[in-house]
């Protein structure tokens, strides 16, 4: 892929407009026979499970203000944190801006601040920083948070367990980096080789590497790559995993292409991965 110093975006590009996308109403949490939580869209069977509503908004609310690309105010006073995507920073404090954050800032206030929007909320309903959390639609239906990913202006993320329109939010960024728009340009967010982790601490990186083990832990796998670099999947979230043959065991000697955040731990990078959407590609 191409790396080019600054954001584009294609003119005219026609809206996405969106109905509601129809996705599960409920979600279930549950505990498997070694006392591993899990959240699916379907009950399964001979388990004891508790329901989590996925409740809409009722009526539109008018967007008092918007922050950046992924946080408005609306004139009710709730703060909203838009659920599956992440935009880069705006400058704030005395932390420069990420690029991209502005475009993405400004591209938003010119969608929706002063207008009406939908929401529809997740199955978590606030973030730690007590912002509400969810799916923006205009007045027409159209997905805002989908038409932001579809801008290349912002990546998706899985954020357990408000996963209820991960498809569609992947399906639209893939729209994106395929055009390489907006973010999907910027260096940050090319493919690097994973022994390169170590330059990219505190950072959404995409790496590629050679799984070469996995370790089983009390409650997590760790797949382990060159030069310290390791993979965390925690136990709870590792049934989709399974159901997308993507099991750690099923993974060792294949070069995969992962998403996340790189963190430290004891002085070598670690990435933790939730969810198989994090996993984009596996070569044999």
């Amino acid at each position: 892929m191409r790396n080019r110093p600054s954001i584009r975006l294609i003119s005219g590009i026609a809206l996405l407009f969106l109905a509601p996308l129809v996705a599960a109403e409920n979600y279930y949490r549950w505990q498997d026979s070694q006392g591993v939580q899990h959240y699916t869209e379907l009950p399964p069977a001979g388990v004891d499970v508790e329901t989590i509503s996925v409740e809409s908004g009722h009526g539109f609310h008018r967007v008092a203000k918007v922050y950046d690309g992924d946080t408005v105010l609306l004139e009710n006073g709730m703060k909203i944190r838009l659920i599956g995507i992440n935009t880069p920073e705006i400058a704030h404090r005395n932390r420069p801006e990420d690029p991209g954050g502005e475009v993405a800032s400004r591209f938003l206030k010119r969608l929706i601040e002063g207008k009406l929007v939908r929401l529809e909320y997740g199955a978590e309903r606030h973030d730690k920083y007590q912002r509400v959390l969810a799916h923006l639609f205009t007045e027409q239906g159209e997905n805002i948070n989908a038409r932001i990913l579809k801008e290349g202006l912002a990546h998706a993320v899985v954020k357990l367990p408000n996963i209820r329109l991960i498809e569609a939010y992947f399906s639209a960024e893939n729209e994106a980096r395929s055009l390489q728009l907006g973010i999907w340009s910027l260096p940050q967010f090319q493919i690097y080789p994973v022994e390169q982790a170590g330059e990219f601490r505190n950072t959404f990186r995409r790496l590629s590497g050679l799984v070469k083990r996995v370790e089983e832990k009390r409650s997590a796998w760790l797949l382990h790559f060159n030069r310290g670099v390791k993979v965390l999947i925690r136990k709870e979230h590792l049934k989709p995993f399974m159901d997308q043959n993507r099991h750690p065991e099923q993974l060792v000697g294949k070069h995969i292409l992962f998403r996340g955040w790189v963190h430290q731990s004891r002085g070598a990078p670690l990435i933790r991965l939730y969810h198989p959407k994090m996993i984009e590609q596996v070569d044999g």
